[in-house]
């Protein structure tokens, strides 16, 4: 997600905790094979995949630099013009999770600041799925296939999550 997304990270750090905001969005695009039922043809579409993170974000500190971050995240992913079988749909997923995870922070005397989350997991709170039909003929297959592919994402997590930036 964060690959995707490119979010911009605000924190205010503090002595045993630090307290942030993280926002971005983001586009992925890629192609696929399509088999449509009614002409028994297949065809390569194209698909873009749009991403948007926000989270509230907060860090204990353990020692110097040693950390357990924490954070409440809204995570939306749409596909526009999502094609299936003839039947074209706008997909809109949105997820809500609590995050946590053990990362290293290090601050540098001229204002420099390198982190690593070694590890970032997730436990889903709840989401939400929106597909509506754009044109062709929805059938029960490709009501429930646009359905399936939004909901195939589960909780965010991550591993080695590097963050680089300045402190004043």
């Amino acid at each position: 997600m964060y690959a995707t997304s490119t979010p911009f990270v605000l924190e205010f750090p503090g002595e045993d905790w630090t307290f942030g905001l993280t926002y971005g969005s983001g586009k992925y695009s890629y192609s696929y094979t399509d088999y449509n039922v009614a002409t028994g043809s297949t065809s390569t579409k194209a698909q873009n995949i749009n991403f948007s993170t926000a989270e509230v974000t907060g860090r204990y500190y353990i020692g110097n630099s040693f950390n357990i971050p924490f954070g409440y995240a809204s995570y939306k992913i749409s596909y526009p013009d999502w094609v299936y079988s003839g039947a074209t749909y706008d997909i809109d997923y949105s997820i809500t999770q609590l995050n946590y995870g053990i990362g290293n922070e290090w601050t540098y005397d001229w204002g420099g600041y390198y982190g690593i989350d070694w590890y970032q997991g997730g436990s889903k709170l709840s989401d939400t799925i929106t597909v509506k039909l754009k044109s062709g003929t929805e059938t029960t297959t490709t009501l429930a296939q646009a359905t399936k592919t939004s909901t195939d994402v589960s909780a965010f997590a991550g591993i080695f999550v590097a963050t680089f930036g300045f402190g004043f």
